[in-house]
């Protein structure tokens, strides 16, 4: 009775307990700058059974916007993607000009602006059909910015020029102020300096009536710039210092960090040790925005890990429910028919021997993590506690070059440790991962990743060469393959001897990581992709090894429909070769 009792109520839970606004609670955090709350909060909701097409677009919009705010451009840009397309399907053509403009921006930020041309057109294109001035100023305005970034700046100000008359058409003197602000980089560029100094103006006396003070700080600082490049020493340091003074009173760190770069410079002839604070300053933003886009990072992981244990937990009580509709179905069957009773009993064994066949298997998996987490994390960290209490006290005694080689062991050491980690979270939920396709050119990828490992590679003098001739399409999961293709040449470093040589091949349907290092046993060539195996070795710099990083990588490709596998001679180096299905299968 009371097992029944429980089953009512697990069922019932769900219909008693007040709705949840996910979307509401995700956006006052967005908007209260507490970004990777943001992410955990949508994130929980997206998980939510039930969630309709309109509910899950709102939640992608601020998983889109947090990511980018956070500096992870991949995440944002499918989330952002999403919600375009679904504006697209749906006939959403006043919402479809905001995703097209947030997806341009977004990759404009990132870095690729050649992405963001199509969106910033698309857009434009839209709001000449619907019809709304204002909207298409904007998305003017974005073209603007697209095409600035681009190096195409006559381009850009006839973007610029048709925001400004439209602007001023509607007699919108902000926003006139705004689209000047932006066609003065343009213009700028252009070496139109009397032209650009003259928006400039005109933007500054606007955001000071208004009170914009943000868009004011970034103008005075255009304005300094553009005083600098005259000559005007007075002014440009007056200017340098408001900007400052609104960057603080905004809390705009990267800015501020510019401009009191900036400051130390305009400061040096006439004022050496005010030039020093200023430029000590700058270093310490710096530091503060570097150690802020660590801990987003590692936030941005824990909420992660946090999601999949949350999803996980839901499924188990999923499971347990049916699992329990099962048994009391069999039961009335059994009361009824005691021919079927007999049958469900057999087949309730079988089952039950499944299980216990199933829980084993989780069992070890799960001891094993516990094992690596515990030794590999857990007493590396311990060591690295003492290192750092024995350098504290041995500090005073150490020269410059011994100071730089203890930081630099601790250094390798802690991206080795957040190498194992990355691979154990993916081991943990990878019998789970979803692949999600999109089409892609196989040279850029690895040029990408290979980029990556320039510098530890020159650590160790080792040479990265790319063999790509053509171009190479696939649709398959890009960021599970980066994964893979990063673990290998990982590996491909660690066991190469210093002076030696990394070879990326890229070829139809195949990416080959090829090495001339320490090669690997015959006998333990298979066993190398099975973690519990044990089979592990030092790198030839004594780095460390944990075991993962190669049965992670055999396990992504494998859920992409491809494969992963090994040719090597002990002593002679290695070739761990990936098969990619071709872009139409």
């Amino acid at each position: 009775m009371r097992r029944f009792i429980s089953i009512l109520f697990l069922i019932a839970v769900p219909f008693l307990a007040p709705g949840r606004d996910y979307y509401a609670e995700a956006e006052a955090l967005y908007f209260a700058g507490k970004f990777p709350e943001a992410v955990s909060v949508a994130l929980e909701g997206c998980s939510q059974p039930g969630l309709t097409a309109d509910q899950a677009v709102e939640l992608h919009s601020i998983l889109g916007s947090s990511y980018a705010r956070l500096g992870a451009f991949d995440k944002a840009a499918d989330y952002m993607v999403r919600c375009y397309e679904y504006d697209r399907a749906n006939g959403e053509a006043e919402g479809l000009t905001s995703s097209l403009i947030n997806l341009a921006s977004m990759y404009v930020y990132a870095g690729s602006p050649e992405l963001a041309e199509q969106y910033a057109l698309e857009a434009i294109f839209n709001e000449e059909r619907v019809g709304r001035p204002a909207k298409l100023a904007m998305a003017l305005g974005k073209a603007c910015d697209v095409y600035h970034a681009l190096g195409q700046d006559s381009t850009a100000v006839l973007y610029a020029d048709r925001a400004v008359a439209i602007a001023r058409q509607q007699k919108d003197t902000r926003d006139e102020a705004v689209r000047r602000s932006q066609r003065a980089y343009a213009l700028e560029s252009l070496g139109r300096y009397g032209e650009a100094l003259a928006d400039l103006r005109f933007a500054e006396q606007v955001f000071r009536e208004n009170e914009s003070l943000q868009s004011l700080s970034v103008v005075c600082f255009q304005l300094a710039q553009e005083y600098g490049r005259q000559g005007r020493n007075t002014l440009e340091r007056q200017y340098l210092r408001e900007a400052a003074d609104l960057a603080r009173e905004m809390q705009d760190l990267p800015l501020l960090q510019k401009v009191c770069a900036r400051l130390a410079t305009a400061l040096r002839p006439s004022d050496p040790a005010g030039a020093f604070e200023f430029l000590q300053e700058a270093s310490a933003l710096q530091d503060s925005i570097n150690k802020s886009k660590s801990d987003h990072v590692l936030e941005l992981y824990n909420i992660e890990y946090e999601t999949a244990r949350r999803e996980e937990t839901i499924q188990r009580q999923e499971q347990e429910l049916r699992r329990q509709r099962r048994w009391r179905n069999t039961l009335i069957i059994a009361l009824l028919l005691l021919l079927a009773g007999a049958v469900s009993t057999t087949v309730s064994a079988l089952r039950a021997r499944r299980d216990e066949r199933n829980l084993r298997q989780s069992n070890a998996q799960k001891a094993f993590l516990l094992k690596v987490i515990s030794h590999d994390i857990h007493s590396p960290a311990v060591a690295r506690l003492k290192g750092l209490q024995m350098l504290r006290g041995s500090a005073g005694k150490l020269s410059g070059d011994e100071l730089r080689e203890v930081f630099l062991q601790m250094e390798q050491q802690a991206a080795s440790d957040v190498e194992l980690i990355d691979n154990v979270l993916r081991w943990a939920r990878a019998g789970e991962l979803r692949s999600e396709p999109v089409r892609f050119d196989l040279r850029d990828l690895a040029s990408e990743v290979l980029a990556q490992f320039r510098q530890p590679a020159s650590l160790k003098d080792i040479s990265l060469v790319l063999e790509a001739p053509e171009s190479v399409v696939v649709r398959t999961d890009r960021s599970s393959l980066m994964l893979a293709l990063r673990n290998l040449l990982s590996n491909a470093i660690k066991y190469s001897h210093p002076g030696g040589e990394v070879r990326l091949s890229v070829v139809p349907g195949k990416l080959c990581v090829r090495d001339n290092g320490i090669g690997i046993p015959a006998d333990k060539q298979e066993s190398i992709f099975q973690p519990a195996d044990g089979f592990r070795r030092a790198g030839t710099a004594g780095e460390l090894s944990n075991g993962l990083g190669l049965a992670v990588s055999r396990k992504l490709v494998e859920l992409l429909g491809g494969s992963l596998s090994v040719e090597s001679r002990e002593g002679e180096g290695s070739v761990f070769t990936i098969q990619i299905p071709p872009a139409d299968a």
